[in-house]
């Protein structure tokens, strides 16, 4: 892994190949998420730029029911898809009626740890910030992301 890291906006749809870090649940201004640093080991797009070495935080959000705030997995969703990376068996766990609250903290914090250095493929999009244009980010594209398999 190269020690620079540039921040710089890699644009919409190019496809990466990159390594997870430092995955983590965090209490933010949109609940709790899953935040995690992608650390690009290669991508290149249309016009032949390459973004070794750049990284960017993304955020995976958690679900909340509107009526009983009772914190939710979408199923298909982009979280849902993160933690599939680690845990194929995720309807089997999440659909259980019998998972106490403790057991699920519990999976959430093994299935979010064994993401970390896992390699991934996916594509990438960017969020402009609605305050500030000028302030851009990159985030994986949902339905777009998964392990590495070398060919």
């Amino acid at each position: 892994m190269s020690r620079l890291r540039k921040r710089q906006i890699i644009p919409e749809d190019p496809n990466i190949r990159a390594t997870l870090a430092d995955p983590k649940i965090v209490h933010g201004n949109f609940g709790r998420q899953v935040e995690v640093m992608v650390n690009t080991v290669s991508g290149t797009d249309d016009e032949g730029n390459d973004y070794k070495g750049t990284t960017f935080k993304t955020w995976f959000s958690f679900g909340q029911d509107k009526d009983s705030k009772e914190e939710y997995i979408a199923y298909g969703g982009p979280l849902y898809q993160l933690l599939a990376l680690t845990r194929p068996n995720i309807d089997e766990i999440l659909e259980d009626e019998e998972l106490s609250n403790k057991d699920y903290e519990k999976f959430l914090k093994n299935a979010i740890r064994d993401l970390d250095d896992m390699e991934i493929v996916a594509r990438v999009g960017v969020k402009t910030s609605k305050k500030d244009e000028s302030k851009k980010n990159n985030f994986l594209q949902s339905g777009t992301f998964g392990p590495y398999k070398d060919p």
